[in-house]
């Protein structure tokens, strides 16, 4: 039994974890708060981003800012960047729901009439990828 167990154990100390580096660009002003999310397709749709893989906020300090999100499982995510200028911890948009911040998907996808697809944004990472990196160009 202890034969098996140690087995195992590792056996599943080599899998890989990747880690993904973020990139972001095009931040005007430096001011706000710099928003990023990983989800999967269960939720990436959400608002609610405190199930989301990975979510940070970060302080504006410069034009373009690099966030590392380490140790990321094999499996399909996507990644929603924005910029709040105004600290309202959401989205702003105008009368015609465009928005008033900046903000940016993986593939650097630009959603027409809404926010893209997880499918048009989406990406894999496998077991083999030891780091993913991703620049994204925030939208204004």
């Amino acid at each position: 039994m202890k034969k098996i167990i140690l087995s195992l154990s590792l056996i599943s100390s080599l899998s890989y974890a990747t880690n993904i580096e973020v990139n972001v660009s095009n931040i005007k002003p430096i001011a706000g708060k710099l928003f990023i999310a990983l989800d999967t397709k269960d939720t990436y749709n959400k608002d609610d981003k405190s199930n989301s893989v990975f979510s940070v906020k970060k302080n504006i300090s410069s034009f373009s800012h690099k966030i590392t999100i380490h140790n990321v499982n094999p499996g399909t995510y996507a990644l929603s960047v924005f910029h709040d200028i105004d600290n309202d911890d959401k989205l702003s948009t105008n009368f015609f729901g465009v928005p008033n911040e900046g903000y940016g998907f993986s593939n650097n996808v630009v959603g027409n009439f809404g926010k893209p697809t997880f499918k048009e944004t989406s990406f894999v990472i496998d077991d083999k990828q030891e780091t993913v990196n991703f620049n994204v160009k925030l939208v204004r």
